[in-house]
């Protein structure tokens, strides 16, 4: 099951900066309205670097299918470019056996990705990349929630995306403003589209209210629709040592 095809939908100087506050958010993930898998992600911060990590596994009937599951990290710093990735890496398994595990350290001050030798990456590959920061599939979407925070005004945003087999350019147009609901909650969300991808139709609604984290994804590829969708979320109390459960 091609599960990594939905998880890859895949800053100013700020060390307070409200869309990076460290936080776990549950998601639920569908293809054609048929819940296949439940995922689990993590931002924390230490010092200057944010550590990011994503854990899917096939829920419910699909389980009983074939027991899929996928590990992501990502590793990334700010400046004044915004989000800017150092470290990536992914892991696929199959019924208990390795599928994929490959990873990349990404220099973006020399306009470099290199990717890193692991079972199923026997070489060293190497990538250049234009001027600019780097983000990688995992650290996308928070790169647009930082920057719709920062940039109200702005209506399209471009990215640098290295996944270790290439590196892409991805642009976003922010499109409007819409009421969904999360858990029967009735929020006010930012729609963005990708606008430069032929046969890839994404769409992400992210929320102000919620630090403008990623809520809801709907992606149409290949005849087959993708939903991605908050269930949960807990933020980091600013006052308090204890996670704040808002969903």
């Amino acid at each position: 099951m091609k599960l990594f095809a939905l998880i890859a939908f895949t800053i100013l100087i700020n060390p307070v900066a409200h869309a990076l506050k460290a936080h776990t958010a549950n998601y639920q993930l569908s293809i054609n309205g048929f819940k296949i898998a439940e995922e689990v992600r993590t931002l924390h911060k230490l010092d200057e670097h944010y550590f990011y990590t994503a854990n899917a596994k096939t829920s419910g009937l699909a389980a009983f299918i074939k027991d899929y599951s996928i590990a992501a990290s990502s590793t990334f710093s700010t400046n004044r470019q915004g989000v800017n990735a150092t470290h990536y890496q992914i892991i696929e398994q199959e019924d208990g056996a390795l599928v994929k595990n490959y990873a990349i350290d990404i220099y973006s001050k020399n306009h470099t990705v290199v990717s890193i030798l692991t079972k199923t990456q026997p070489r060293i590959r190497t990538w250049q990349s234009k001027s600019g920061n780097i983000v990688d599939p995992l650290s996308l979407f928070l790169a647009l929630s930082f920057d719709l925070e920062h940039n109200p005004n702005q209506s399209i945003f471009t990215y640098q995306v290295a996944n270790g087999k290439s590196i892409q350019q991805h642009q976003y147009k922010r499109v409007n403003e819409h009421l969904i609901k999360i858990n029967n909650q009735s929020v006010k969300a930012i729609k963005m589209s990708r606008i430069n991808a032929s046969n890839n139709d994404i769409k992400v609604y992210f929320l102000p209210k919620y630090e403008y984290l990623p809520a809801l994804i709907e992606r149409h590829k290949n005849g087959k629709n993708y939903t991605y969708k908050l269930t949960d979320l807990q933020i980091e109390n600013e006052t308090k040592d204890k996670p704040q459960v808002n969903f």
